[in-house]
């Protein structure tokens, strides 16, 4: 495990050589505890996320976390949402997008949905275990393809579904710039009337602009369209540090996106995130 996951001192520099006053937090994604047994499940993540809590209360003004929920126990899932999301510091969860469980477009989940959307906590959706559907491996397919193109169907299978008409104060964010979401917002539009059982609804285009994005596309152009696709009060500043998928300037990113302007700039590096989590 990278000594940057466990050293919050190290953390906290890196901040500072970077210019993050406030970071939100989430735990490894590959924490999470798929192979063990409900019961142990439920221990692992109740030991994990109030182990981040504690973490974060011991640094209020810097860091909030994300809590990890159990993406195989819809139920499990929400009352652990439920149980922490008035800890100090906690101001959402994190959610595999994938591995063993229902889908998250089926109505099971639901009752997280609703926990959420009353709560005003932010679900960070992130992949999982994404398989590639051309059958492919190796040469960094899984971060390059598989990753985005899963939390793309995720979401797209949400929207047919309703799951966003049904819960419109639910702030789900998708991570490494919405995936592929942005960019193909057209054809779903074209297309999810065809879609069995769509019968009506919001236009789907008009759902993703009410999602929030990370910033993590690794490209000023590519930021640029996103914040001119979504809006720049849907678009937060993410890193993925310390992993070398991530971007470590990240805020430069930002910086260097030359058709925002410096209203847009402000929104997407603090101002939506404390309008979301307070600061």
């Amino acid at each position: 495990m990278p000594a940057a996951l466990t050293d919050v001192h190290a953390r906290l520099a890196e901040m500072d050589r970077t210019g993050v006053d406030v970071q939100v937090v989430s735990p490894w994604i590959e924490l999470c505890p798929d192979e063990l047994e409900p019961a142990a499940r439920a221990a692992f993540l109740r030991l994990l996320n109030d182990g981040m809590a504690e973490l974060v209360a011991s640094n209020p003004d810097r860091l909030r976390v994300l809590v990890l929920l159990d993406r195989g126990d819809p139920a499990a899932a929400t009352a652990e949402l439920l149980r922490t999301v008035d800890h100090p510091g906690v101001v959402g969860a994190e959610l595999p997008a994938g591995g063993p469980g229902i889908a998250l477009h089926d109505p099971a989940w639901e009752p997280l949905w609703a926990a959420a959307s009353a709560s005003g906590a932010i679900v960070q959706l992130h992949p999982w275990r994404a398989g590639s559907a051309a059958g492919l491996s190796g040469m960094r397919l899984a971060d390059l393809v598989d990753g985005p193109a899963q939390t793309t169907a995720v979401v797209v299978a949400m929207v047919l579904a309703g799951v966003f008409d049904r819960f419109p104060q639910l702030r789900l964010c998708v991570v490494h710039g919405g995936g592929f979401l942005p960019y193909q917002s057209g054809r779903f539009d074209a297309i999810a009337p065809l879609a069995p059982g769509r019968t009506g609804g919001a236009a789907p285009g008009s759902v993703l602009r009410g999602l929030y994005y990370d910033s993590l596309t690794h490209s000023p152009e590519a930021l640029g369209w996103l914040v001119e696709f979504a809006g720049s009060g849907q678009v937060l500043l993410g890193s993925d540090y310390p992993f070398p998928t991530g971007d470590r300037s990240a805020v430069r990113t930002v910086l260097a996106a030359r058709s925002l302007t410096a209203a847009d700039r402000a929104a997407v590096l603090g101002g939506n995130a404390c309008r979301l989590i307070g600061c």
